[in-house]
């Protein structure tokens, strides 16, 4: 009977070492490539440079307002991929400036957008979310 107990025992502690040891090694593994609006803004302002107009609070609303773009292009149609530029294109720099100015009444000049943008695109190269820059040139 002490024998049985004993190896119960033996055979819990083995499942329990087991467990802790899987759930140290998946924590290890965790996808670092989470994109964070907060730290992202922080990224943004702190390389703008000192002749920039840019407050914070018009970084993040810049940031928020290309979030909406690029959930609105993932939207609408689930089935093809959604190709998307890091750095902002014309037209995401024409939605942010004009959703921008028509809910909130601020105007930022498009270059202002677009180094926002940028500088994002470091942010997003930093936590490993992009890779090096693709030709979007015509296919062949």
């Amino acid at each position: 009977m002490v024998g049985l107990v004993a190896l119960l025992a033996g055979a819990l502690l083995l499942i329990v070492g087991l467990i802790v040891w899987q759930s140290a090694r998946s924590g290890a593994v965790r996808d670092q490539r989470s994109y964070v609006l907060d730290d992202a803004i922080r990224h943004v302002h702190e390389r703008l440079g000192p002749e920039s107009p840019l407050a914070r609070r018009d970084v993040k609303r810049i940031l928020e307002y290309e979030v909406f773009y690029l959930q609105g292009l993932a939207q609408a149609d689930r089935r093809n991929p959604v190709v998307t530029v890091a750095g902002g294109h014309e037209a995401s720099i024409n939605y942010i400036a004009s959703e921008i100015e028509a809910r909130h009444g601020a105007a930022y000049s498009h270059a202002d957008i677009e180094e926002v943008l940028r500088l994002e695109s470091g942010y997003l190269a930093a936590i490993g979310a992009i890779g090096e820059p693709v030709d979007l040139g015509e296919s062949e």
